[in-house]
C-alpha cells in the first residue's frame, strides 16, 4: 500500500468512488451510505466490537489482525486549572445530556456509542491512549 495524505473525508472519498484509490480507512458516518446503496464495499471495521451502526461487518481482530482496536471518539475539555467544582458540574451535564433520547437518536446515525463516565475516568483514558499511541509510534520511528 502507498500512503496518500488528504486533508479530510471527502476527497478521499471522492477519489475512493472514483476509483483512484482502492482503500481507505474512513469514520463509518462518513462511507456507510456508499457502502448501502452498493458503491463501496465495508471490509472491516477498526472498533474493537462489532458496531450498532453496521453489526454485519466484522472487525478487524476478527478478520485475523489481533491488537488492531482503534476508533474515533469525542471528549469534553476543560482549560487547565478549571476549579474541580466546575469540571464536575460540566460532566454531570453532559452526562445528563448523554442521556437524553434526542441526543441518542442524533449520534446513533453517525456510530457514536454514548459513554459517558467521570472527569477520572476519562482522564484515565486519555493517559492509556497517549501511552498507546507513543508506543505505536516509537515502534514506526517517528521522531518527536
Amino acid at each position: 500500500m502507498v500512503h496518500v495524505p488528504y486533508a479530510g473525508s471527502p476527497q478521499a472519498v471522492t477519489d475512493l468512488l472514483a476509483g483512484r484509490i482502492q482503500v481507505f480507512f474512513s469514520p463509518a458516518s462518513t462511507v456507510l451510505q456508499h457502502v448501502r446503496d452498493g458503491k463501496l464495499v465495508a471490509l472491516a471495521s477498526t472498533e474493537a466490537k462489532r458496531t450498532a451502526i453496521a453489526p454485519e461487518l466484522p472487525t478487524m481482530v476478527e478478520g485475523g489482525l489481533p491488537g488492531f482496536e482503534t476508533g474515533l471518539w469525542f471528549g469534553l475539555l476543560a482549560p487547565a486549572g478549571t476549579p474541580k467544582e466546575i469540571v464536575d458540574k460540566l460532566a454531570r451535564a453532559a452526562n445528563e445530556a448523554l442521556q437524553a433520547d434526542e441526543v441518542a437518536k442524533a449520534l446513533a446515525p453517525q456510530g457514536i456509542d454514548l459513554v459517558g463516565g467521570s472527569p477520572e475516568d476519562f482522564a484515565r483514558y486519555l493517559d492509556s491512549e497517549m501511552k498507546r499511541w507513543a508506543t505505536v509510534a516509537e515502534a514506526a520511528g517517528l521522531k518527536k
